[in-house]
């Protein structure tokens, strides 16, 4: 998760971007008490829509709380914090399985130092991960080295080159233990494979000018001389978008349903049409709004 899941802030409720703010900081203190201080570095406003919709499957007799704290970053005014919800903890974890692999990569693709140091100070973080969910991480992992492979096949065709990333995030969306219905199981792999397809996409077309001008692999090179280009990488997104809320629809959501609706329906569209049509982001942006766009933990 790169980024791009965010919502639509002027679009949301007071209350609303309260819960999502609180989520946001749970996610963080479950990171610390599950990992320690240092991997709450990795911390991004990804991983709450997917605590959010795992938590709205749990259902009214859950032991969620919400409490009002200060915190490193918050010393002066106290501030909402979710605890006590295991699809933050899950979501916690996923995230930072997810960072020992980006760091990986940045260290193969690019040698970055931060992805060397990222590599080591998470390695021990990566095995215990990988014990508490062995069947979602081998997915993740064959995942990451089909990526790899496609890539440095120089793969040409957007949606093979998406796949293995759809598939990474279908396997996180539906990995926890936490949904145990089988139709609800099918939902979440639904939105978690059509979610990871969109976040590939939107990622690729984020980075091609820098990707062309780096002579770095990107599938979209194929097809960015087209006439139809834009109109072909969009389609295929607001597909992808349009696929993850009907699935979503089907849940039958009661939980978080205003916020989750809104990154769906609102947020995620807006940054796929800023994005395809290169449009300069304006001063109702939730990162530019966002007094948090620039805290990474604490």
């Amino acid at each position: 998760m790169l980024g791009y899941i965010t919502p639509d802030k002027p679009e949301m409720k007071v209350k609303e971007y309260e819960l999502y703010s609180a989520y946001y900081c749970g996610i963080c203190k479950a990171i610390k008490h599950r990992h320690g201080e240092i991997p709450r570095l990795v911390l991004s406003y990804d991983s709450v829509l997917l605590a959010l919709i795992l938590s709205s499957q749990l259902g009214p007799g859950g032991t969620t709380t919400v409490k009002m704290e200060r915190c490193i970053v918050h010393p002066v005014k106290k501030r909402a914090i979710v605890y006590n919800d295991p699809a933050m903890d899950y979501a916690a974890d996923m995230l930072v399985i997810l960072a020992s692999y980006k760091f990986r990569d940045d260290w193969a693709d690019e040698k970055k130092l931060s992805g060397a140091l990222g590599m080591i100070g998470f390695q021990g973080l990566h095995k215990k991960i990988t014990g508490l969910y062995p069947k979602t991480c081998d997915i993740i992992n064959k995942s990451i080295a089909e990526l790899s492979r496609l890539e440095k096949e120089n793969c040409q065709s957007m949606d093979e080159a998406a796949e293995p990333f759809a598939m990474l995030m279908q396997a996180v969306f539906s990995g926890s233990d936490l949904v145990q219905d089988p139709d609800k199981q099918q939902l979440l792999s639904e939105i978690g494979y059509n979610i990871g397809k969109w976040i590939y996409l939107i990622d690729a077309m984020d980075d091609l000018e820098k990707d062309l001008e780096k002579n770095r692999y990107n599938p979209l090179k194929a097809i960015k001389d087209e006439e139809n280009f834009k109109q072909r990488v969009e389609f295929s997104l607001i597909c992808a978008l349009e696929n993850a809320s009907l699935a979503a629809q089907k849940l039958g959501i009661e939980t978080n349903k205003g916020i989750i609706e809104n990154i769906l329906y609102f947020g995620l569209f807006k940054k796929t049409e800023s994005i395809v049509c290169m449009e300069p982001k304006s001063s109702d942006n939730f990162s530019e709004n966002n007094e948090d766009e620039n805290e990474k933990g604490y």
